[in-house]
């Protein structure tokens, strides 16, 4: 079990304690926090310098897959679950008709079989890269978000 899920197992535990205590009032409101805290979500760190050394790195004609928003977010979920095998064709994108029409923003999500969490990866790319990309479809796409419904 990972520390994610046993941190949640042990507020759900405390919660639990606490209103059988009389400590807490059930609400439809209440219920609906104690799902909002099984989502973990993450704001990766990529500086400016970084995110521009990719582009020049890319534009040089290396690493062309992170041209690809669909691939970075795959990359980014190989990171976050270990049973995601990377098939790209895999993910969901929540804007299908995006990818090519000058988006900025995309996200994606995949679910494993056994349906425990969802996971969600946003990727960005930004206008300002595009003096070193030559040409928007050139501009890279980087982890901006991550986030993980867990289901019990």
């Amino acid at each position: 079990m990972s520390f994610c899920a046993f941190s949640l197992k042990m507020i759900g535990a405390i919660g639990t304690i606490c209103w059988l205590a009389g400590g807490i009032k059930t609400s439809p409101d209440a219920a609906r926090n104690t799902r909002e805290q099984q989502r973990v979500i993450r704001y990766p760190v990529l500086g400016w310098a970084e995110i521009e050394n990719l582009q020049r790195w890319v534009t040089l004609g290396h690493e062309d897959w992170a041209k690809d928003p669909r691939l970075v977010a795959s990359q980014e979920l190989e990171r976050m679950a270990a049973d995601f095998d990377g098939d790209a064709a895999e993910l969901d994108s929540r804007d299908p008709t995006a990818v090519g029409r000058g988006e900025r923003t995309m996200t994606f999500e995949w679910t494993p079989l056994d349906g425990r969490a969802v996971y969600r990866v946003t990727v960005k790319r930004f206008d300002w890269l595009l003096p070193i990309a030559k040409d928007t479809e050139g501009i890279v796409w980087v982890p901006a978000m991550t986030e993980i419904r867990l289901h019990e």
